[in-house]
């Protein structure tokens, strides 16, 4: 789609920068402090065999079996020079993450067990499923994963709202429509999370937001003015490909949240692709979010709910 200017990305040019690029765990994965001291966080994905990357891709393949995940994190680790993944399933309730082991666990093996082409371990505990991706799964790691448990912050209640990490500084509240698929991922530096929505079927919309901890310095220099012309400056960018000729930006605005946004129609979308784009900014205490919606019609109800989450969303600490 050649309206979807790369706003993210330019964004976190802006954001400062530091010498580590290691990824921070979000709330279901392991914090530093309980990773191993024989095992070391690293980038990338190493699922043992095709079910495993099937299952993290591509879940609602299998949503007549298996109800949809509410949230899914991976991690990956070396652990004495062996490389795996732990993929991370957050259900919504207990008696959902019964129903998914039920399928995942034959789905991952062929067999009532693991076996030595299918090694994968599935550990359960409250609404999460954990699948540990190694050949040999390290006995350091294994310790540490059995312990774990969904924090208080992970919880998807839709009254309260969604807590995203951003690592050292709180989080971001959103509230999350129900039935929304969620992704997130977190970095040390700059302290920051890259969330990513979709809906549980279908490709109706795609919400991606990168928020970002602002320090002292930066977070006096953003203002409304600012940062409604950083959103005109970034429209301004697509009025070439785009239906519409001038920019119309729209105020977004919420008991701790303002930010601006504007809507594009692509004048030559391909087969396949979304001819609507919303994008915006909004600050809500000392973060600063950016966010893409692509979506296939003009009026979408998606729309309509994801701007209410950015305009309802909280720093929490």
């Amino acid at each position: 789609m050649r309206l979807l200017v790369s706003l993210i990305a330019w964004f976190l040019l802006l954001a400062p920068t530091a010498n580590s690029e290691a990824s921070a765990p979000g709330a279901l994965g392991l914090r530093p402090e309980q990773v191993p001291a024989d095992c070391k966080e690293v980038e990338a994905s190493f699922p043992v065999d095709k079910q495993t990357a099937v299952l993290w891709d591509k879940p609602e393949l299998y949503q007549s079996a298996i109800p949809i995940p509410i949230a899914k994190t991976a991690q990956s680790f070396v652990c004495e020079g062996d490389k795996g993944t732990v993929y991370f399933f957050q259900f919504g309730d207990e008696a959902q993450r019964k129903t998914a082991a039920l399928f995942v666990k034959p789905f991952l093996w062929g067999a009532p067990g693991p076996t030595a082409d299918h090694p994968e371990l599935v550990l359960e505990s409250s609404a999460l499923l954990t699948v540990v991706s190694f050949r040999k799964t390290p006995k350091s790691l294994l310790a540490t994963l059995q312990t774990l448990t969904i924090p208080a912050r992970a919880s998807h209640e839709a009254s309260a709202g969604t807590d995203f990490e951003v690592p050292g500084h709180g989080n971001l509240r959103l509230k999350v429509p129900d039935g929304w698929q969620s992704k997130s991922r977190q970095r040390a530096s700059p302290a920051s999370v890259t969330l990513h929505f979709i809906p549980a079927q279908g490709d109706a919309f795609d919400v991606q937001v990168t928020a970002v901890w602002l320090d002292t310095a930066k977070r006096s220099t953003e203002t409304a003015d600012s940062l409604k012309a950083q959103v005109q400056h970034s429209a301004e960018s697509l009025l070439a490909h785009s239906v519409e000729k001038t920019v119309a930006l729209h105020d977004l605005r919420g008991a701790r949240s303002i930010g601006f946004y504007y809507t594009f129609t692509d004048n030559d979308p391909g087969p396949g692709e979304f001819s609507n784009l919303t994008q915006g900014e909004f600050l809500t205490g000392e973060i600063l979010s950016v966010f893409t919606i692509l979506h296939r019609t003009p009026v979408s109800s998606e729309v309509d709910a994801a701007l209410h989450a950015f305009a309802e969303a909280t720093q929490t600490k």
